[in-house]
């Protein structure tokens, strides 16, 4: 076992360097996803004796903004009392880098880690060869019935759920089955009056989107007509897939490739700088924080931009219309090149999204935590986790499940999302399948239903190039992060030193060079090796 010391540095070296990396193969922000319905499957039993669960969490955004902690949901106490459990939740302080790394370090671990683990070095495999977590396989068999029967139905799922031993170390947050279709909730948005006004359609090719940059700058005078902020480099979640490769790590016939060293990445970095320089991408995005982002679409200076619906539809089409109400904004398919090709870089969730409860080796009553955990998955405990309490959050109505007023139109003024996270789990990632209706009502106005549609329509393509839910071995990961970090880091200077001109476009071939030096391609090995034992899972 390491010492405190080492873990604590260990976790903080590498800790950057999984959200980075896993930023272009999943989407894992505060946005809510939907997904699976309650099915024909067994009823959780309750726990056979009262047992007290102790559970680090992080609070989500949503939640925090209403409550202290996850016992004050009504979804919670009602769970409490079907499984005869006491839940007692750890939550780190908002934004702290460091809280899950001092909580391994210091040895006292809760019963239960609930956390999206794509997030952490190493991930389950190197908690549970640290000694740190448990494998869950027999104790899902002999205690979690629901869930067995989901993963015995889904043999995709539990291929991503299992690690390359065939160990389980999750009991997870998933979207699938028959209410869990939907698994793409961000994309291009684009203002539809301003294409109405100049009587453009929407754009599907490169060629056709550079048409539509240069009317909004000439004829309706915006001064970014593409807008993002610092840390959303033109391209990396946006035109980048028009060209074939992704930004980082990605699949090509079963082949994993970084997408920056790829020929077709200086196709797509002379097309950005050309825009840059043409002024139809927003000139000062390197000095843009989100707030200011805000700032140049809502005043109606920007025409396009990428977002996730909720925060991008549905708050900037309110704010717009208050001195325009004739402002409208659209959802429009991810580019391609040739006119007819499908779009594949799509940002798409897979069916486990990384997100779920680990076991600890301090918990004394494993079968009984396992036993409570499972409930979520019965169709009785997947209805409490996405619309709460009956007659309270929500009614049936032609056997489908409506938010009650108390959600949507909360007297409390609380936004849709805070309401739910107030009184259930949907709004956020949580153990248990997720729902679709949720989405369906979640997303109030038409152009955010169309957009769930237009961004999923595609969103089964990704899955042929977006690296799946692979597990490292420790020296892996180590390996993996001392390289990314360092490369990653220099790549985003030299494309934006590009994009401003303070490099010159030839210096693609120097970077590209550069990064080989750095181990790129060592890192490249890595996660084949991954991909190859994620495929024979």
């Amino acid at each position: 076992m390491k010492s405190t010391t080492q873990k604590v540095c260990s976790f903080g070296l590498t800790v950057a360097l999984a959200a980075g990396m896993l930023s272009a193969c999943s989407d894992n922000s505060a946005e809510p996803s939907p997904s699976a319905g309650a099915s024909t499957q067994p009823t959780a039993a309750a726990s056979s004796a009262p047992v007290t669960i102790s559970m680090w969490a992080e609070l989500n955004a949503n939640a925090a903004a209403v409550l202290s902690d996850l016992n004050e949901t009504v979804s919670v106490q009602e769970w409490s009392k079907k499984t005869n459990a006491t839940f007692k939740f750890q939550h780190p302080p908002a934004g702290s880098k460091d809280a899950f790394g001092l909580m391994l370090a210091t040895g006292n671990l809760p019963d239960v880690i609930l956390q999206n683990w794509s997030w952490i070095p190493g991930g389950l495999s190197k908690l549970k060869a640290d000694g740190d977590i448990i494998a869950l396989n027999d104790l899902i068999d002999k205690h979690a019935p629901n869930l067995k029967k989901i993963l015995d139905d889904n043999p995709e799922v539990m291929k991503q759920l299992k690690a390359d031993n065939g160990e389980i170390y999750a009991i997870p947050h998933l979207r699938a089955g028959q209410y869990g279709k939907y698994k793409t909730f961000s994309g291009l948005i684009i203002r539809q009056d301003w294409l109405d006004e100049l009587g453009l359609q929407k754009p599907e090719t490169m060629d056709e989107w550079e048409t539509v940059l240069k009317a909004f700058k000439e004829k309706k005078g915006a001064t970014a007509p593409f807008t993002m902020y610092k840390d959303q480099i033109p391209g990396y979640e946006d035109f980048l897939g028009a060209y074939g490769i992704g930004m980082d790590f990605y699949v090509n016939n079963g082949t994993v490739k970084y997408g920056s060293i790829e020929p077709a990445f200086k196709d797509y970095l002379t097309t950005m700088k050309r825009w840059y320089d043409e002024g139809l991408i927003d000139r000062d995005f390197v000095t843009n924080d989100a707030k200011t982002r805000d700032a140049i679409i809502t005043s109606g200076k920007s025409g396009a931009f990428y977002q996730f619906i909720g925060s991008g539809i549905g708050t900037y089409t309110q704010a717009l219309q208050k001195d325009n109400p004739k402002a409208q904004l659209t959802a429009v398919q991810y580019p391609v090149l040739k006119k007819g090709d499908k779009p594949s870089f799509i940002k798409r969730n897979w069916e486990w999204d990384s997100f779920g409860a680990a076991i600890t080796k301090s918990n004394k009553n494993p079968a009984e935590t396992v036993k409570a955990l499972d409930y979520l998955f019965s169709p009785e405990g997947q209805m409490l986790k996405n619309f709460g309490v009956e007659g309270q959050t929500y009614t049936m109505v032609s056997g489908q499940p409506v938010y009650t007023d108390l959600i949507l139109k909360n007297p409390n003024n609380l936004s849709i999302s805070q309401a739910m996270a107030k009184y259930f789990q949907a709004s956020y990632p949580f153990i248990g399948m997720d729902d679709d209706r949720y989405n369906d009502q979640l997303y109030t106005n038409n152009a955010q239903k169309d957009a769930l549609k237009i961004f999923s329509e595609y969103g089964d393509n990704a899955t042929k190039v977006l690296l799946p839910p692979i597990s490292l071995t420790p020296e892996e990961s180590d390996q993996l992060s001392k390289i990314v970090t360092n490369a990653k880091t220099y790549r985003d200077e030299m494309v934006v030193k590009i994009m401003l001109g303070v490099e010159p476009l030839s210096s693609i071939d120097k970077m590209v060079e550069q990064l080989k030096k750095m181990d790129i391609e060592k890192a490249v090995k890595i996660n084949q090796d991954a991909l190859n034992r994620y495929n024979t899972r």
